[in-house]
């Protein structure tokens, strides 16, 4: 149950024909749980990908069907899982296709419809039909600050670089340093409990229930996507973010990289922004706009996965308005 998710699904579909253990699914919904719930810096998402994953790949392993039906209902538990967390019917067909499968057949692109579809219905019966985030519809202002979105997708490319230089390196300080493995996931939490207590000594930071970039980040999200958090907050959660979320995988713990990477997007976007509309106010548009492109594009730097980015914030903010925005944004820092 270690680690990210994602990419133990990647290795079971490419070396072992879409096998995974049925077990899987059950210790990773747990660990996650206990992880997130309890603080640890990283996203529920990878965990349900996963756990998705495992239940179609339990079900082709019951009936004794071929590897390719297998890796096809393994892509459809992928995109069940990120279809009913992020209410992103659409972004959960992409993302199994793009990041998963890595090829476009009718039967299987229908079959994974199906179940994205399915999965968006009974999860907006038990959560709701309204998008991940309430906020204001954005617009763009002026063509010209397609310019400065394309200078955040440069920005989110390097920051992306950043954060996965980070987490590869506590990955392997943890795997090779010499201390019994059943214990270092304790070890990164008590780093990230440090680094949450510094934080929560920080001037103003007395009102907040707790360290801005302990669980998933949701809630921060939104906040800044509503402009709400001083300037020196966002670029302090920049670097803190990834700090936290090498600290919490890197040692053991269970969570996904999805959130994180829209979250340090969010305060990137959010920190560009309030630059611009300092010095370019009639052509640079609000805050938030770039906070929400920032989301996109840091997520597919990170992934390598502008579609499945490009959508994914598209239909948590349901604002088509900054389709464009989020495509230039997305596309560069993910070429980059």
């Amino acid at each position: 149950a270690k680690g990210h998710g994602v990419p133990e699904v990647m290795q079971a579909l490419i070396i072992r024909g879409g096998r995974i253990r049925a077990r899987v699914a059950a210790a990773k919904i747990v660990a996650s749980a206990l992880c997130i719930g309890t603080g640890g810096s990283a996203g529920r998402e990878g965990p349900i990908v996963q756990a998705g994953s495992a239940l179609g790949s339990s079900i082709g392993q019951v009936l004794r069907l071929s590897d390719d039906r297998i890796r096809n209902l393994v892509g459809c538990g992928a995109a069940a899982g990120i279809a009913a967390t992020f209410n992103a019917p659409i972004a959960g067909v992409v993302f199994a296709i793009e990041v998963l499968m890595g090829n476009l057949q009718v039967r299987s692109f229908g079959n994974v419809v199906i179940a994205a579809v399915s999965s968006s219905i009974v999860s907006r019966f038990f959560l709701g039909a309204r998008p991940a985030f309430s906020i204001p519809v954005h617009s763009l202002v002026s063509t010209t600050s397609l310019f400065f979105y394309l200078i955040l997708g440069l920005l989110s490319a390097l920051v992306g670089i950043m954060f996965i230089r980070m987490l590869n390196r506590a990955e392997v300080l943890f795997d090779t340093w010499d201390f019994p493995q059943i214990f270092k996931p304790a070890v990164g939490a008590v780093l990230l409990g440090i680094s949450g207590m510094l934080f929560m000594y920080l001037p103003g930071m007395g009102g907040a229930l707790m360290p801005y970039h302990y669980g998933s980040g949701f809630p921060v999200m939104e906040q800044v996507l509503l402009e709400k958090i001083p300037f020196w907050v966002l670029i302090l959660l920049v670097f803190l973010k990834p700090l936290g979320t090498s600290f919490t995988l890197g040692s053991g713990n269970s969570g996904g990289v999805f959130a994180p990477s829209l979250f340090i997007g969010a305060m990137l976007g959010g920190c560009l922004g309030i630059i611009l509309k300092q010095y370019f106010p009639e052509v640079a548009g609000s805050p938030g706009a770039y906070a929400l492109v920032g989301m996109a594009a840091l997520f597919g730097a990170t992934a390598r996965a502008p579609l499945t980015a490009m959508l994914i914030v598209f239909e948590m903010s349901n604002d088509y308005l900054m389709i464009l925005p989020l495509m230039v944004a997305g596309i560069s820092a993910t070429y980059i």
